[in-house]
Order: C-alpha cells, then sequence, then structure tokens
C-alpha cells in the first residue's frame, strides 16, 4: 500500500500533441489559428520570437524554443489562460510554466523600454478638442505621462515579479 500511493509515480504528461508538435500545427495551419491563439500572424510572431532573443537575450533551454516560451506566454496574455490550461496545452508542470513566463516577461519589459518612446512631450500633436477642453486635457496628460513613466521604470515591473 505504500508503493502504491508513495512510490509509485504515474506520469501526468502523456499526451502525443506535445508542445512543438502542436505549434508546428498552428505555425503550418490556417493563418487565423495562429491569429486567434496568439493574437498576431505567424509571420510576426516569428520575427517576435527573433528579436527578443537576438536583440533582448531571451535564452533557448534545454528543452523548450525560443518560440515556444514566447508562445506560452502569448497564449496566457491573449487568451486569459489558467497555469493549468498552459500545462495541459504545452505538457510541462507548473513551476516549469511560471519560471518560463516569468523570464519571458522580463525580457518583454525591456523590449517595451525600446517600443514605446515619448514622441511628444509637449502635446503639439494632440487633437484640438482634447486640448482645449480643460475636462479632459488635465487627465489625458497626466495618465499618458504616467503610462510612459511606468513602462520605462523597470522597479515597477520588479515589484510586480
Amino acid at each position: 500500500m505504500y508503493y502504491i500511493n508513495y512510490m509509485h509515480k504515474e506520469p501526468c504528461m502523456v499526451s502525443y500533441n506535445t508542445d512543438m508538435r502542436w505549434l508546428n500545427e498552428v505555425f503550418r495551419g490556417h493563418w487565423k489559428w495562429c491569429v486567434n491563439m496568439f493574437r498576431m500572424n505567424t509571420m510576426t510572431l516569428l520575427s517576435l520570437c527573433n528579436d527578443l532573443e537576438t536583440q533582448y537575450g531571451l535564452t533557448p533551454l534545454k528543452r523548450m524554443s525560443v518560440s515556444e516560451n514566447v508562445t506560452m506566454f502569448l497564449y496566457i496574455i491573449a487568451l486569459g489562460a489558467l497555469n493549468r490550461e498552459v500545462q495541459k496545452k504545452f505538457q510541462y508542470s507548473s513551476k516549469t510554466v511560471s519560471r518560463y513566463i516569468k523570464e519571458v516577461l522580463i525580457v518583454v519589459c525591456l523590449f517595451v523600454i525600446y517600443v514605446i518612446k515619448l514622441v511628444d512631450s509637449e502635446f503639439t500633436n494632440t487633437l484640438r478638442e482634447i486640448a482645449m477642453n480643460p475636462r479632459f486635457m488635465p487627465h489625458f496628460k497626466v495618465r499618458y505621462i504616467l503610462f510612459i513613466v511606468g513602462t520605462i521604470n523597470l522597479n515597477c515591473f520588479n515589484e510586480c515579479l
């Protein structure tokens, strides 16, 4: 009885359609499937994976490619999937999913710093209806500046992690 309860381990992740098989099916399938799952087409997704790997330091792991790591992250973000759903879809443990999602989040935060840039700090290109209306402009200006500062300040992200 002790052996059955504590020693005998029955594998949980035994699906045939695992991680890369499923991703290859999505990448080679109809373009809408990739858009529905990850909110971007295959070429954009692969380009993002390449940029995160070459320019921002996301490294492939022993058992997981960069594209698989990024798609796990996008699957959670795009569909609002739970860790358990990602475990089933990608056939990894909860600890593995959490660890790799955290790594991608850190790299994406670095990516955001270079992508989102304050172009017009004086709001000269703001619509006239917003800029001239005292009801809208103070709120618009404060929220916009807080958004930009919040994305650039990595301390905000480190506190969240």
